[in-house]
């Protein structure tokens, strides 16, 4: 019960809080555009500092999105579990708070209006369901049965980055997807376990 406890609601603002300081301080957005364009030398896609804002917002929006999935992912492991459905009740109320909290902590952050939430909301759902369809493939996938999908963060960030060149776009975008889940940890593990950097 402790480790629920440790849950407590306002982790779930310290871990918004955490997530929308490192896009920032981290230029995250900024450092995989600039990337972008010097591999494939692409610096027609840079417009100027308003497209430049326009596109770091944006593609921030999808990071967030694909965050907060990562992070739910990894909320069983955190009570020594690899699967949700293996968690006691206490434990599942613990992550569903702790997730509710992360999500209006965003909102409030970003301080959306009502059709900008309903729209955030939709768009999570999206990835959710991306996730668990997923998940459900895994084992299909292992006997050749079904080919992957492709996550939405690739296609939509693709379709931001560069939508004249979508196949190396999609290849960058893959690949930054990946470290998605890299990032999720570490933001977890410095909200959760603050002494540990």
């Amino acid at each position: 019960m402790a480790r629920a406890r440790k849950l407590f609601p306002i982790y779930g603002s310290s871990l918004a809080n955490n997530m929308l300081a490192t896009l920032v301080h981290d230029r995250i957005v900024n450092g995989f555009v600039a990337a972008y364009v010097s591999q494939y030398d692409r610096r027609g896609i840079l417009g100027g500092p308003a497209r430049d804002r326009e596109l770091a917002e944006t593609i921030g929006r999808e990071i967030v999105l694909a965050l907060i999935v990562e992070v739910e992912g990894l909320m069983p492991s955190f009570f020594g579990k690899k699967q949700k459905k293996k968690l006691k009740t206490e434990e599942k109320e613990a992550i569903d708070y702790f997730l509710r909290e992360l999500r209006a902590a965003l909102e409030r952050a970003y301080n959306w209006n009502i059709d900008d939430r309903k729209q955030f909301h939709r768009d999570l759902g999206m990835y959710t369901d991306f996730d668990a369809r997923k998940e459900l493939a895994a084992s299909a996938r292992k006997k050749g049965k079904v080919q992957e999908e492709e996550a939405p963060f690739v296609a939509r960030v693709a379709l931001l980055l560069d939508s004249s060149m979508l196949e190396q776009s999609r290849r960058a975008a893959r690949k930054f997807h990946g470290s998605m889940g890299v990032l999720a940890r570490k933001l977890l593990r410095q909200t959760l376990s603050p002494g540990r950097r």
